[in-house]
């Protein structure tokens, strides 16, 4: 379903800013959904997240025979469930041109811009910080997975700012997954804040309580 904001590249939804901020761009906070879901999920969550943000979220590109949406596709064979890199690294440039779109469209800045993916979102949201790191200040990765595969050679990200939450008990996306997230992205030189919580594939009170201040602590 369309909305009254801006057309771009994606589909997606907007809050505005509840709270104006003391001084610079008005922070911008853009949502990367999960494999199966839409642009509506992520923003459920909005109400619980810093009201000094414009919050944009976006409906990913691939549209799924059993209904909702994703970001690059995932393989079922008699192995089991496994992602192609290649179809991560093709859906990168698409997701980035629609953070540049919105931080035009919304009046942000680079500096002043963080993504929040779940799932497949997160992944996507790690590759686009990888990959375009002068579009984002950094981005809140919950329950996902990088791999190696999709990390670009000789990438510095100088202190770029990154969550990592994950679920102990996790049975979709192993939590194994997200310490090694929380190791690649120390190694890579980003500032990196990492949260285990004892819930599955999901994201609880406890951890938006963390994202909600990790995100104001940009606006200190």
């Amino acid at each position: 379903m369309a909305n009254d904001f801006p057309q771009l590249s994606l589909i997606h939804r907007v809050r505005p800013a509840r709270q104006p901020t003391a001084v610079g761009p008005t922070p911008l906070l853009i949502l990367f959904h999960g494999y199966g879901s839409n642009e509506d999920d992520l923003m459920g969550l909005s109400s619980y997240l810093d009201p000094r943000f414009n919050i944009v979220s976006a409906r990913a590109p691939l549209a799924l025979s059993i209904g909702g949406f994703a970001w690059f596709s995932l393989i079922w064979d008699e192995h089991g469930l496994f992602v192609r890199p290649d179809d991560i690294l093709s859906a990168v440039e698409p997701a980035a041109q629609f953070v540049a779109e919105a931080i035009d469209a919304y009046g942000g800045a680079p500096e002043r811009t963080l993504l929040f993916g779940f799932s497949q979102g997160a992944t996507m949201s790690a590759a686009v910080l990888m990959h375009r790191p002068a579009l984002i200040a950094g981005a809140a990765l919950i329950s996902g997975f990088v791999p190696d595969a999709v990390v670009p050679p000789g990438v510095k990200l100088n202190s770029k700012r990154v969550l990592i939450a994950h679920g102990a008990l996790d049975q979709v996306v192993p939590v194994s997954q997200g310490r090694a997230a929380r190791d690649l992205f120390t190694a890579l030189g980003a500032a990196v804040t990492y949260h285990e919580y004892p819930i599955a594939h999901q994201i609880d009170e406890a951890a938006l309580e963390d994202v909600d201040h990790w995100l104001s602590e940009m606006l200190r």
